[in-house]
Parts: structure tokens; sequence; C-alpha cells
């Protein structure tokens, strides 16, 4: 079931002609009677089905009656509606609206075969298209003209008047885009000709689960295509990124069934919970579905009193420390429409009632979709109110340490758009974030685009990124836990997670300038068989921790590791009838990182890919690092950005090599500098030519 309602139809025709019945005919019989019936015929039926959302129905006869007559207006205010209820296709219904606005009547007859005006309603969805189109001024003379010839009782006339505040939103926010965003459709695999949709990112963004509408590779769905729009059913995927950073070819994931919906609201840090968006009787609910025994298992629904109930849930997501729920509901007693609620757990580790954010986040119209950072104050959602460029736009407000939010703002050009920008989900440092959005350039009716910023990173957190890794190879045994607790954090903290199935791997958002302990557990969490300490840095506003831990699965033991990461200098290696080879690479303002799946750390790679290949035994990789004095706001000094560099590709450096085989074993990283050089500051940030040559990384070989 789409998220987005269509309910604009059921309004505009349902209520004019509640006595219509339309019986549901097969496709082949619509096509039937687009070739042999008459005009009256076919304007009664198309208005039935309209009415009753049988969009891709009516559609065939619409198109029947516009090759009787293409020019007329009647037939054009059709095609056009359908096609952008149905699919948003903008573009598609632009001209066919065009031609309807060149003749309207207020006493438009539905019914009739002689009937060659379009209603008024023609105007806004003329608007609406332009409005899409960013042609905003075209889109405000129609809304305008709309609301002075339309009936005043018109459910449209408020959404033309509120169309009118979001151009207004729209010119504003087109003009002052932000800097230092970039958003790309990420294209074939994940992204297809059918609906794509609803992404979550895991928080190392390395896995990418979303729902897609594509049909099954047996054809098991093709007898499940919902007849109203003839849409294949909602089915949950998985993506992940390989070597080179590209995302594989999907999954579709085992609690998928080929005859329901079934789409992705939230994923839990170890990856081995989903929760699940599942519609039984019109109105969808929360559900879940755990990894148990190498599979995803039926879904099943969420039993916490107060989230599902009687009318529309459609979205939920669990903090990352599991301690706070938030659920969109468009239960009658909150703001309007869909509203964001929130239940906390409590100390007896079951749920709060459920309670409303509240009216500086919820407004009279629809908010969905929420995300909540690991910080747990920074909360994302999509909301399609007056602040609004158009549709649904994601917004973000924060959480003061009263637990009031701030007034929310709206990420702006170019993460929003004029059409609906939803599900919004970020990495586990905010600076790498995916979202839905129906845009010019894509490659289906909804596509899943990536944004890359530097302005919306977790302030003042630090990153745990664990490993259990086994001895011999073989996949991590059952009964695995790792639990974190906090010695100092003011109230007692103890989280508690199971490795990710897909590698081992355990991430947690920790507190700066804190004593903290890892636990790992066996016998499903019941005995404990390790444990170490460490503390974060109280002076850092982002800070990154790097713990792996080799499991010997026979004893069910910790072999202690080599520790390298107090290394300043690399050891002395000899090299012989081997080239070593060099990496430079200059950074811009604040940039600290670089991927090593493409470009020049991409082909520094293979270089010692080729020379393991050829027999060289051990390498070293030496690192050296630095900033400019240029004044950094984003870091707490240069230093740190200088050594966060450094930490960067020191840890996407052993990251790759362990999952190398070709390399791992052969190649060790270290540290050997990380320092601020070059001229002093002169407030001439804009001689970018002075300082860039001390914005960088050397990678030396040994």
């Amino acid at each position: 079931m789409l998220r987005m309602k269509l309910t604009v139809h059921t309004v505009l025709f349902g209520l004019m002609f509640p006595f219509a019945v339309f019986s549901q005919l097969s496709e082949q019989e619509v096509r039937n009677m687009a070739a042999r019936g008459d005009e009256q015929e076919l304007v009664y039926e198309s208005s039935n089905m309209i009415r009753d959302g049988y969009l891709y129905q009516a559609e065939i006869l619409i198109d029947a009656l516009l090759e009787k007559d293409p020019q007329r207006p009647n037939y054009n205010y059709r095609k056009g509606f359908v096609v952008l209820e149905s699919r948003q296709d903008f573009e598609t219904a632009l001209p066919y609206l065009e031609k309807a606005v060149s003749n309207t009547d207020k006493n438009y007859d539905l019914y009739s075969a002689g009937e060659r005006s379009a209603s008024v309603d023609a105007y806004y969805y003329l608007a609406k298209c332009y409005h899409l189109n960013v042609e905003l001024d075209k889109a405000r003379t129609y809304y305008q003209r709309f609301i002075a010839e339309s009936n005043k009782k018109s459910p449209l006339v408020d959404q033309a008047q509120l169309g009118l505040k979001q151009c207004d939103v729209a010119e504003r926010l087109l003009a002052n885009p932000k800097q230092n965003v970039s958003l790309k459709n990420i294209g074939s695999p994940v992204n297809s000709k059918y609906p794509d949709y609803s992404p979550v990112i895991s928080l190392d963004g390395a896995a990418l689960y979303f729902t897609s509408k594509r049909p099954w590779e047996n054809e098991a769905t093709e007898t499940y295509r919902d007849p109203k729009l003839n849409q294949y059913p909602e089915d949950i995927y998985v993506s992940y990124k390989d070597f080179d950073g590209k995302w594989e070819a999907p999954v579709r994931l085992d609690m998928s069934l080929p005859d329901r919906n079934e789409a992705t609201m939230a994923v839990s840090p170890d990856e081995r919970r989903i929760y699940v968006y599942k519609d039984n009787v019109g109105y969808g609910d929360v559900y879940f579905s755990d990894f148990r025994t190498n599979r995803f298992r039926e879904v099943e629904a969420f039993d916490v009193e107060g989230v599902n109930t009687q009318y529309w849930e459609p979205h939920a997501i669990v903090s990352a420390d599991g301690q706070t729920l938030y659920f969109v509901s468009e239960r009658p007693e909150g703001f309007g429409g869909r509203d964001i609620y929130r239940l906390i757990k409590l100390p007896d580790g079951n749920w709060s009632k459920p309670q409303n954010l509240g009216p500086t986040i919820n407004t009279p119209y629809d908010e969905d979709a929420p995300f909540i950072s690991v910080d747990n104050k920074t909360l994302y959602y999509a909301s399609n109110g007056p602040e609004s460029m158009g549709g649904f736009d994601i917004m973000v407000s924060v959480r003061d340490e009263e637990r009031n939010w701030s007034t929310p703002i709206n990420l702006g050009s170019p993460v929003n758009s004029t059409g609906d920008d939803v599900f919004y989900t970020t990495t586990i440092d905010g600076r790498t974030a995916y979202l839905t959005s129906f845009r010019k350039g894509g490659t289906g009716e909804k596509d899943i685009y990536e944004i890359q910023n530097d302005y919306l990173s977790s302030d003042r957190i630090a990153v745990l990124k664990g490993r259990i890794k086994t001895t011999d190879g073989s996949s991590l045994p059952e009964g695995l836990f790792v639990r974190l607790a906090c010695a100092n954090c003011g109230e007692d903290f103890q989280w508690e997670t199971e490795p990710r199935p897909r590698d081992g791997g355990f991430i947690s958002a920790l507190e700066p300038c804190r004593d903290y302990e890892i636990v790992l557990l066996k016998k499903d969490g019941t005995e404990e068989f390790y444990r170490e300490s460490l503390k974060t840095d109280c002076q850092k506003s982002f800070e990154e921790l790097y713990r792996e831990f080799l499991l010997d699965p026979q004893t069910m033991t910790i072999v202690p590791p080599k520790d390298t990461s107090t290394l300043v200098e690399a050891p002395p290696v000899e090299v012989r009838n081997y080239e070593n080879i060099a990496l430079h690479h200059e950074f811009g303002y604040n940039e600290n990182k670089l991927n090593v799946r493409k470009g020049e750390l991409k082909r520094f790679m293979k270089q010692l890919e080729k020379q393991v290949e050829d027999g060289r035994s051990k390498i070293v990789i030496t690192i050296r690092s630095s900033a400019s004095h240029v004044p950094t706001q984003t870091y707490n000094s240069n230093e740190e950005l200088a050594g966060l560099r450094a930490e960067n590709i020191k840890y996407d450096l052993m990251n790759y090599i362990d999952q190398h085989p070709k390399l791992k074993g052969f190649v060790v990283v270290v540290i050997a500098e990380a320092s601020v050089n070059g001229p002093s500051y002169a407030d001439d940030a804009r001689q970018r030519d002075k300082y860039r040559p001390y914005q960088y990384i050397d990678l030396q070989t040994e």
C-alpha cells in the first residue's frame, strides 16, 4: 500500500455521485470495452472507475476517448488528472492539463458524453504540475485562478492556498541552496523502473534496506498486482556495498510474501530486527521481523499498547539506544492529519503510553517518517505544511536538555524539491543520508537518492565501531552478545546487542569524556567471557573508536590481537626488488575522507594487490596527514582535523584489507604523523592556493 494515500478523487467524485457503484472488471474486459464501447459508455464507466480509485483501468478508457477526440478539454482533463494522481508524473500530465484549461465550466457534468468543457478543478491540477516543474509564477497564476473561479466549498481551495504559500517558500529556498551539499540518484541496481522507496541505511553505511514494487523473478507476483494502480506488491530488499563502493544487486528478504505488502520502516543497529509496515485491512500497522537461524522470520505485530490502532500507523523507528520509540498515526486526537508520537522505555522494561510530540513538530497538516539521530536529540521528519517547498519536505528539529523541541528548519535545496521528499535516514556521523523522491531524471515513479553534506554531522558524540571475527573464518556462533556499560554517564546506562549477521560488526554512539566497559557474552547473553575498558575523549567534537576481537570458536575465548593503534612510526621493513608506492592527496576545506573503493586510493590499493600477488610478503603503509592554519568552524582545532584525516584513512584501509583476501596478513597500517603546517592565517581564506598544499594526506609503503 502506498504511504501517500490517493484521497483527492474520492472527495471529488465519491461525494458528488454516492449512488454509482463500479463493478471491478479484468484488464482484458476493460480493453474490450475501450475497443467496442460507445462514447457515453466510456465516459460513464471511466467516471465510476475514477471515483472508486481504479485509475489504471480508467486511463485505458480515457485513452480511447482521446483517440475519438484528442482536443476535447474534458478528456484531456481526465487524462491529466489520472496521470498526476496515480503516478505523480507531472511532466506527462502537464500538456493534457494545459489543453483542459482552454475551456472550463463551473457546472461541469462528469457523466455526460456531451460535456466538452473541463472542470474548473483543472486549474488546480495544472497549477500543481507547474509547481512540481518549478515554474512558480505559472503555478501561482493557476492557483489564484482556481481560487477565484471554483466553488468556495471545494476541499481543493485550502490546498490551493497552501500551494501559494509553498511557492513562496520554494522561491526563497531555491534562490539560496545549501552549500557543500550534493544529491544524486543512486541508480541501478537499487533503483528500477518500478517504485523504489523508504530507504534505511545501516549505521556504517554498508547496507541499504528499502521497499520496492518490482516483480519477482519467477512471476509469482503477477496475479497479485493491485487492480487499482496495476502495481506489484511491496517487498523488502537489501543491497550491500562491494569493495569498489558500488551497490550490489538487491536481495529480497525472507519475510516477503508474493501475495501481500511489506514495507521498510526502520532497522535496528545490529540489523537483526526490521520494523515493517503491513496492511491487512486498508489501514496499515507496525510489525517487525527478527533475524534468527540465518533468516528473517515471519512478521509479527508490534504488540505495544497504544501504538497500533484502528487508524493508520504508517511509520515507526526505535532510537539507536533502544530507549525511545517514535511512530506516526492518523488517530483523530492529534493536531491534524498524521502526527508523530513518542514512547519511552520505562525502568521495568515496559513502554510508556504514547505522547504526541506537540505543536512545535506536529501541524494541522501531515507529519511522517521520523528518523532520530544517534545523539537521541536530532529529529528528521517529513511535513507537507506551509513551511514546505511543495508536497513533503524534510525538516529537522533538535531537543534541548529540558526536552523541548526547537523550531523545525527546512533542510532546503537541493535536499528538498517541490515534490514529495520523504524517508530521510543517515549513517552514524550524519554526513551521508538517503531519501525518497520523485524528480526529473529519475528511473521510476519513486527513486532513492544519496545526500552528502558537511554541516549536518552529529556534534559532541563518540562512535564505537567494533567487530568480532573467528580465528578460522567461520560464521559466528549463535548466542553471542555485546554489552556496553557506562560508569559515569549520570544515570544507569547499559546497551546490549548481537553482532551483525553479515560481518560480526557492532556500532554504538557514546558520550564524550566517559568511561565504558565492553563485555562479550555467550550462551544467549547469560555468560560473560571477555571484558575491556575504554574512555572517550573530552575535547573532540566527533571521535571514532575501533575495537576488533578475534574469537576462537572452539574454546569460545578471545585471542589477543596485535595492537598497532599507538604506533607513531613505521617499523623498519626490508624491501627488496619492489618499488615503494606513494599517494599524495590535497583536501578541500574541512574535508577529511578518501574513498578506498574509487579514484586514486583505489588505484593505490590495486598496486599493492599486484605486488602481493607477485610475492611481496610484507608491506607497511605509513600515514602522514596535515591541516592548514585556516580556522575551522566544524572541529575544535586544526590539530583535531589533521588527526581525524589520519584516523579515518587508517580505519578505511584496515577495514578494506581485513575484507580482502589478497591483502589480509600482508599489509600493516600505521600513523606516522598528524600535524598542522603552512603559513600563518592572514584572514584571507579565499586564497585557496595559499593554504591548500597544507591540507593533505600522504601514504607511503615501506
